[in-house]
């Protein structure tokens, strides 16, 4: 199993780009310990659930996990004696659904679906076996959890919850065994505008807001209206492995962008250094998390961490306020960065140092929008766990499809002895001479069959691409809500002051003024000017930390009205367009050559 999301952290705050929150376990609903920090904060831990395997349920005694984490071993006498006698419904129902004395998962989705449930408890069902079917016992105990789920919602969805509320009426099901895919739900619309969310083709002119005399906005966001449209105006960069490495095992990457003239030259440490350098500079923007480094890499970790620095350097040049730094322009355009670094010291200072807002800019900041971050907070585990679970299944898709390229041409090989041999061993043809017309006939169609399969196997071959790229943009998704987890982390730790210690510092010095002030002793008239220094210095800075409260609010409003807002949208629209039509080409193209196939099939002799 992998490890559980968590934010990595560093003693300073920052995250360490060696340890980038890519260690995801994609099956676990608990965190484990974080290496060298602390758990993002307001994270709720998930309860793990009891498994449905036969190996650890079809026996008295079942593991049970608690709601907080916790495990501990429960007897369930009734729900061993539901399954030695159940119900006659139960019965029916795996009669009618078994194949093979076993139901298989899909048919177990199809299920749970009829069942109604709302879609976490449903996903906890159908998520409770790693197995590809159920056997009686597993399916009569899923029934079980479908009742106590339906009958109870607030209840707890383990086995021992399940035999503690036993007797239970019967799930309500309407499933078949050749049950109708469900409806195709309608995509929302909006009947207030004509604006078609799908439509990649329309430029949107940006939308002027308008303030009423205290300064509020009255309607209009200019920074989220500048972005509309952002997905037509992207800059590509692409990141390749350089085919030598620089001594005996420094990994070079070429990289290149369809706005900028020049291809550069960088090592993995070059990303490194221009993360840790903007975390200083944007500690309160979303930045997207490096791939982790590991020693002496294989070519597939190799073309893994190519794949997640080009989605890091792609967010980086992408983001409406990270784009204009100058040290990530000087790394994306200076030929002989390595040398740059050396001869250049490159300022750390906050983003707010240097930054003031105006009052407009300020009165746009939501007056709930501590309420609108714990909303996002609150569903941020269940995003991250959930595409995880989708990059995970996809690849183990990629890694089926790459062995069934394999496979067809293995296919196409044997077809090809086949269709020599068979002929060959035919009664009524004589070596080296003439041969029948049937085996002759049917040679030629196997011969036919194999060539068929080798083409198959080059044309499955190209079409791994489309997956992979799939896998891509399911990842970009992925590494979208994981640095908002990330800035959520560092917001908890970098947005602290000093100001309430300021402020008592300023009471305390204006008390002891009114003091010396009243005993007139000698020289008071020093310390009083003293402690005036000392009160306008702790004022200036009381101004200075007030003033990065309302940039660091104004900067988190901004990822999320702005920046998370537009992305979370476009990246899952325009990833799944491609995705499906990259699909659907590939398999109108297959179909087209197995009816092919079929016609040359006509000819080929029966008798």
């Amino acid at each position: 199993m992998f490890n559980t999301p968590r934010a990595n952290m560093q003693s300073g705050g920052f995250s360490d780009p060696l340890a980038s929150g890519y260690d995801v376990d994609p099956w676990s609903g608990t965190q484990s310990p974080a290496r060298g920090g602390t758990p993002a904060p307001n994270m709720p831990r998930m309860p793990s659930m009891p498994s449905l395997n036969s190996s650890s349920l079809n026996t008295s005694t079942s593991t049970v996990t608690n709601g907080s984490g916790g495990s501990g071993l429960s007897q369930t006498p009734n729900l061993d004696a539901l399954i030695d006698d159940p119900p006659e419904g139960y019965i029916t129902l795996f009669r009618q659904l078994e194949s093979g004395g076993a139901v298989s998962q899909a048919t177990l989705h199809r299920m749970v679906a009829s069942a109604r449930l709302p879609t976490p408890v449903a996903e906890k069902i159908i998520s409770l076996t790693d197995d590809q079917s159920l056997g009686r016992a597993d399916l009569y105990r899923a029934l079980a959890l479908v009742a106590l789920a339906q009958s109870d919602p607030s209840s707890e969805l383990t086995l021992a919850a399940v035999d503690a509320a036993l007797p239970l009426p019967a799930p309500r099901l309407s499933v078949t065994s050749d049950s109708p895919a469900p409806a195709r739900p309608t995509l929302p619309q909006s009947p207030s505008s004509t604006f078609s969310p799908w439509d990649t083709t329309q430029h949107f002119p940006p939308a002027r807001a308008t303030y009423d005399a205290n300064g509020a906005q009255n309607g209009g966001n200019p920074d989220a209206e500048a972005e509309r449209g952002y997905w037509l105006r992207l800059e590509k960069v692409s990141v390749e492995l350089c085919a030598q490495k620089e001594g005996w095992f420094l990994q070079k990457y070429r990289v290149s962008s369809d706005k900028r003239p020049d291809t550069l030259s960088r090592r993995y440490s070059d990303f490194v250094w221009l993360h840790s350098t903007l975390l200083h500079r944007y500690p309160f923007r979303l930045l997207p998390a490096l791939p982790p480094k590991r020693m002496n890499p294989d070519s597939a970790f190799l073309e893994t961490r190519r794949k997640g620095l080009q989605r890091f350097i792609n967010a980086l040049v992408n983001h409406p306020v990270v784009r204009d730094d100058g040290a990530l322009n000087v790394f994306m355009t200076e030929p002989n960065f390595e040398a740059w670094r050396k001869r250049v010291k490159v300022s750390t200072e906050e983003e707010s140092a240097s930054k003031r807002l105006n009052p407009a800019q300020e009165m746009a900041i939501p007056a709930d929008l501590e309420d609108k971050l714990d909303g996002l907070r609150t569903r941020l585990p269940g995003l991250v766990s959930a595409y995880q679970k989708m990059v995970t299944l996809a690849e183990r898709e990629l890694t089926r499809r790459t062995q069934g390229v394999t496979e067809a041409t293995r296919f196409a090989v044997v077809l090809a002895t086949v269709s020599e041999d068979m002929p060959a061993a035919c009664y009524r043809c004589v070596p080296g001479g003439k041969c029948c017309d049937v085996c002759q006939g049917t040679g030629r169609g196997l011969a036919t069959v194999g060539y068929t399969w080798s083409r198959l196997a080059e044309q499955r071959e190209r079409e791994l691409s489309n997956l992979s790229d799939g896998i891509e943009a399911l990842k970009r998704q992925r590494d979208l809500y994981m640095a908002f987890r990330d800035l959520f982390h560092r917001h908890e730790r970098l947005s602290r002051d000093g100001v309430d210690s300021l402020q008592k510092r300023v009471v305390s010095r204006q008390s002891k003024i009114e003091g010396l002030r009243a005993a007139t002793k000698p020289g008071w008239e020093d310390e009083v000017g003293k402690l005036t220094n000392g009160i306008e210095q702790d004022n200036s800075a009381i101004t200075a930390l007030l003033a990065r409260r309302v940039f660091v609010r104004a900067c988190m409003w901004h990822e999320l009205g702005v920046v998370f807002h537009s992305r979370q949208a476009a990246q899952a629209t325009l990833g799944w367009r491609a995705w499906v039509g990259a699909e659907s080409n590939a398999v109108r193209s297959e179909g087209r050559v197995w009816d092919r196939l079929g016609e040359d099939l006509e000819d080929m002799p029966l008798e």
